[in-house]
């Protein structure tokens, strides 16, 4: 069977946990569950084909953990966990830097001005774009090209494990389920 994984929400929606697509099939057969997005894999028995679920909502409140409110520790891995290793300048990723280019933390109001070391204020660049930046704010000068793609939040510890440990979840179908954009 499939690796893919499944996000558990609890019956408030809130997420609970990570657990792979069987263990969520399982849950969604014996009525625990309603499925709320699906991959695009399947499963077959004999008589009947199932799409592999990617996000499920649980029928009863389960009490767990505050992970979804937790906010996770500002660490440089978490940071770039937070911005999907991409340079939130110019958007290219890991990947696609030249050979002495990096990943760095930019502070987008800097700290020489009185910026702090906060989630609301850091993001991940490219050490090309961090240069370029400078020690300017960016609404102070005109720097073309230099807009935030995606403005700096406090992610919980829940994101960030989500977003470190797993790549096959559409974290968008997940955002969608709380904007109520289901289809």
């Amino acid at each position: 069977m499939s690796t893919k994984r499944c996000v558990v929400l609890n019956a408030t929606y809130e997420p609970l946990t990570v657990v792979n697509s069987k263990r969520a099939l399982v849950l969604w057969l014996e009525g625990k569950a309603s499925v709320l997005k699906e991959h695009d894999e399947v499963v077959r028995s004999p008589s009947v084909t199932f799409n592999l679920p990617s996000v499920i909502a649980l029928k009863t409140y389960v009490r767990g953990r505050a992970v979804y409110t937790t906010p996770a520790i500002l660490t440089q891995r978490n940071l770039f966990v937070r911005d999907k290793w991409t340079c939130q300048y110019c958007g290219r990723s890991r990947g696609n830097l030249k050979n002495r280019e990096s990943l760095t933390r930019d502070h987008v109001y800097p700290r020489s001005k009185g910026g702090l070391d906060r989630w609301d204020n850091v993001v991940t660049s490219c050490s090309s774009c961090n240069n370029r930046k400078g020690d300017f704010v960016l609404g102070d000068i005109n720097i073309s090209g230099m807009v935030l793609r995606r403005n700096p939040h406090k992610p919980t510890i829940f994101e960030i494990f989500a977003k470190g440990r797993i790549k096959d979840i559409e974290w968008d179908d997940v955002n969608d389920v709380f904007t109520g954009n289901i289809d």
